[in-house]
């Protein structure tokens, strides 16, 4: 994916129009402290996602910045000061950000995002009454097989979800101060997030659970199948129905064992937390009930989409067959005007005026004209004349006899056309409505498809909140908490209780591996007598169980090898750019090194510089293995990733960085337009484009106020 161009209209401190295009390679924007470095990473980030930065706050939506409350900042003050300055009374100040860019595929993209502001008759201009701010408008336009496609508000929302995925946006649009949160080496959780975020590692465990749940399916239809095709033979019978029963044992035993693992989980809470923290537990009886309404309406969704699609395959294709067939009714329609046209078109008279056909055989005989008494011979022009003329007239009334011959059957064909001409018109009208009643449905259906992704995003965040949880306290307020508390009352938190739990667990543990023995036996024992008994009819599904069986083994052993792998490569690519990063430095310097737990191994000999350099050497590493592995290239854009860095140590981490992804867009003060350093970065092929951005100020003084003051940007490459 690349991002060609945004253009950006009376945001922040960019006032009017202002664009800037953007190339492969590193697209590098210099600014010094307050020049608007900050707010064009906040303009990417409100176009696509509707979010903007405010200190002391953090991301937060602007339709959910307050018109009037006390805040750090009210929902006018992201539009441009000087914009809403030079407003009167009833204008209306419209700001805008409209970014350009390519897939993979090499379909184009055109997001926009605006937001207007209605002046009231206020004396200030600045003041939270001067302005009634309506919701921001998101527009995306792109290419499709049937032409541009313009989806609005919630699809749009869905659309940008498909491009940027919301796991992987943190780790390439992220400031510098955000590093802490993404890579932290006291905390390997946040490594671990970044590999299920950015890593092609999760579809192991995808493929790992799908053959889990095949295996289960191919059984039941095997036990099935045996049955049918085996029904006259008593001992096969007889060891199907101990294998279904063995089966139904074990996965009921499945069910008890993880129950007794949860109440053992939360009996060691309660003891270990004490009651204050099993209160405070209980207070996730709302995320509870969130999480279950969220479920509830993803079922409804789906219901929905399902109505429609058996609504689509069911009911409509009888009529839907009929779309596209507007040009043959329009030949229709052609012909039958044609036909109309010509119908009543009587054959062109010939001759048949003086002189008549018996007067022009007498010139012929006579060789003679009776008019000037002329005479000529049968080779001179005059008798060939007279000859065409008497052809002519003889062709006509040939013409004439089929025309009347033919009046009455076209007087009857005309009856019919008579009742079919207006057929076209109304079944183009027809096919009007068909195509509304297609499009309809597919609208519908793409709707309820996105609110169901916007529900299945909603229930993932949940999830994620669940998890802290989890890690918190160690119990699943889901499975535990419902609607009444954390705790089943059944449940007392002692000690006396845990040992029960743990000896039922163990009890348990040791029945399932007696079922699961005694089905092997069992499954063996058919296998045996199949063998023996060439009359007992055997399905191929027994096989499909077999290779599911051996699949699922090998799948548990890859997905382990290849974390492990995963890590290793991690380790070894974030090292490479680490060496990128720091070649210049001299003295210690240490290595990344990542442990199979997902641990990164913490050296308190390295400065707050090296350790920026080691987590974003991680970062990078990670977003460039996903690139190759998966073939889905992002453009890598950072807001301040150097702040710690001095120039040399920029320099050097820029030259590494304009090689790691086909784009990255990278903003930053740390760069000396004087110096030797901006000089080699200028004539770097792989350094695109260049821009400054500088402090314009329309006045002439800049005490006047911050509405004199704007973000001007300047090409430099």
């Amino acid at each position: 994916m690349r991002i060609r161009k945004i253009k950006i209209e009376n945001f922040q401190s960019y006032y009017e129009i202002q664009t800037l295009e953007f190339s492969d390679g590193l697209n590098l924007i210099i600014g010094n402290g307050g020049k608007g470095k900050s707010k064009l990473f906040n303009a990417f980030y409100w176009v696509l996602f509707g979010r903007i930065y405010v200190t002391g706050v953090g991301w937060c939506t602007t339709d959910s910045l307050p018109q009037s409350a006390k805040f750090s900042m009210q929902r006018y003050e992201f539009i441009n000061k000087r914009a809403l300055y030079n407003a009167s009374v009833n204008d209306e100040v419209t700001s805008s950000v409209q970014i350009e860019l390519e897939d993979d595929k090499g379909v184009n993209y055109i997001i926009d995002r605006s937001v207007s502001a209605l002046r009231l008759d206020s004396e200030e201009w600045d003041s939270k009454d001067a302005w009634q701010v309506r919701p921001n408008i998101l527009k995306v336009s792109f290419d499709s097989p049937t032409g541009t496609r313009v989806l609005n508000d919630i699809m749009a929302e869905d659309k940008i979800n498909e491009l940027f995925p919301d796991g992987i946006r943190n780790y390439i649009w992220f400031q510098g101060e955000s590093l802490e949160s993404l890579i932290n080496f006291r905390d390997r959780e946040t490594l671990k997030d970044a590999v299920k975020h950015i890593s092609y590692f999760p579809y192991y465990e995808k493929l790992s659970e799908i053959i889990s749940k095949s295996k289960v399916k191919i059984t039941g239809i095997e036990s099935r199948k045996l049955k049918e095709v085996n029904k006259h033979n008593a001992n096969v019978k007889g060891l199907i129905s101990i294998i279904d029963t063995l089966n139904y044992k074990i996965n009921k035993e499945e069910d008890n064992k993880k129950k007794l693992e949860a109440d053992i989980e939360t009996v060691k809470i309660a003891l270990a937390d004490s009651e204050t923290k099993i209160t405070g537990l209980a207070s996730y009886t709302t995320l509870v009930k969130k999480y279950k309404d969220c479920e509830a309406e993803i079922e409804r969704l789906l219901d929905k989409t399902t109505n429609i699609d058996n609504f689509q395959r069911t009911q409509l294709p009888s009529l839907w067959i009929l779309r596209g067939i507007d040009s043959l009714i329009e030949q229709c329609k052609e012909i039958i005007e044609k036909h109309k046209a010509e119908e009543y078109t009587v054959p062109e008279r010939k001759y048949l005026d003086n002189p008549s056909r018996a007067k022009l055989e007498e010139i012929l005989r006579e060789k003679k004209c009776f008019v000037c008494g002329t005479e000529f011979s049968e080779e001179d022009v005059q008798y060939q004349y007279i000859v065409e003329r008497l052809r002519l007239q003889e062709e006509y009334l040939k013409e004439m006899e089929e025309f009347t011959n033919n009046m009455q059957f076209s007087k009857q064909f005309n009856m019919f056309v008579g009742k079919i001409q207006d057929y076209p018109d109304s079944l183009l009208v027809s096919l009007s409505g068909i195509d509304k009643q297609w499009k309809d449905s597919e609208d519908e259906l793409e709707k309820y498809m996105a609110l169901r992704r916007k529900k299945l995003e909603e229930k993932r965040k949940l999830d994620e909140q669940i998890e802290d949880i989890k890690k918190k306290h160690g119990v699943n307020p889901v499975t535990q908490a419902e609607t009444a508390g954390v705790i089943d009352s059944k449940i007392r938190a002692s000690r006396s209780n845990l040992e029960r739990l743990q000896r039922n667990l163990d009890i348990s543990k040791q029945t399932l591996g007696n079922y699961k023995s005694e089905l092997r036996a069992t499954e063996k024992e058919l296998e045996k007598l199949g063998a023996k008994d060439t009359t007992i009819a055997k399905v191929p599904e027994t096989e499909w169980k077999h290779i599911s069986t051996f699949l699922e083994d090998i799948c548990k052993r890859v997905q382990e090898s290849a974390r492990k792998e995963l890590l290793r490569k991690i380790e070894e690519r974030a090292n490479i750019f680490y060496a990128k990063f720091t070649e210049h430095d001299n003295g210690y310097k240490g290595d990344v090194k990542i442990g199979d737990d997902y641990s990164i191994e913490f050296d308190a000999g390295l400065n707050t510089s090296h350790e920026d350099r080691k987590k974003m050497s991680i970062i990078n590493a990670l977003l460039s293995l996903n690139q190759e592995a998966m073939g889905i290239y992002y453009p890598f854009i950072s807001d301040a990733p150097t702040s710690s860095f001095d120039l040399e140590t920029t320099h050097k981490y820029l030259l590494g960085i304009k090689d790691i992804f086909a784009q990255s867009i990278i903003l930053t003060k740390d760069v000396d337009l004087n110096s030797e350093q901006y000089a080699d970065l200028y004539n770097q092929s792989n350094v695109s484009r260049i821009f400054n951005l500088e402090s314009e100020i329309y006045s002439g003084d800049a005490n006047r106020g911050q509405h004199e003051v704007s973000t001007r940007v300047t090409i430099l490459k």
